[in-house]
């Protein structure tokens, strides 16, 4: 009797050790999975302009979750430069090589390249939901200005990258002229086409 109640007993001891030992193998699993995803997520943080192509730069949506090395402010101290784009694009120069994106998700109506600009602060800094306008020096009724546009956020960018993007918007506006210039040719043969019928 005794022998049979020692059996159970080491037989429940082994049990139990057992099951000690699978649940420390699941919470070490548990762990190992957690610090690869804390990883990944911090990757993902730390990840900057660099990583992206001008491409997807021009094709994202201009949103504060789209700005991957995320800025608030810019020192207007240490602004050197405001560099138009084109209406949805500003470049704000700091430093040799170091320039801060805004992409607005719409066209920012008075923004036009090599035309003043105003920016709209309210203290020394440049902030995220400040707000830019394009000047009009030329205007007839003299300096007209454009629309406030609020600036959704910045992003880290390179002088390279900066140059790389004023090519791509150069190309997509010539694309976008040839487009409307060949579907205006069509509309016009289209119309000779009806005249002819006609007569």
């Amino acid at each position: 009797m005794k022998q049979a109640n020692k059996g159970a007993m080491v037989k429940r001891q082994f049990m139990q050790t057992l099951m000690v030992l699978v649940s420390f193998l699941a919470l070490a699993a548990v762990a190992q999975e957690a610090a690869q995803s804390a990883d990944s997520d911090r990757s993902v943080a730390t990840a900057t302009e660099d990583d992206l192509t001008v491409q997807e730069v021009l094709e994202r949506d201009a949103s504060q979750g789209d700005y991957v090395d995320r800025v608030s402010c810019l020192n207007a101290r240490r602004l050197r430069d405001t560099d138009v784009l084109d209406a949805q694009h500003v470049a704000f120069k700091m430093g040799r090589d170091e320039y801060y994106l805004v992409q607005f998700k719409h066209r920012c109506l008075g923004l036009r390249k090599n035309r003043p600009v105003r920016l709209n602060m309210r203290n020394s800094r440049l902030c995220k939901y400040d707000s830019i306008q394009g000047i009009d020096p030329d205007s007839m009724v003299g300096m007209r200005e454009g629309m406030r546009c609020s600036i959704p956020g910045f992003t880290k960018v390179s002088k390279a990258q900066v140059e790389q993007l004023k090519v791509a918007l150069k190309d997509e506006r010539q694309r976008a002229r040839e487009q409307t210039k060949e579907e205006r040719r069509k509309i016009r043969e289209e119309r000779r086409a009806q005249r002819r019928g006609e007569t």
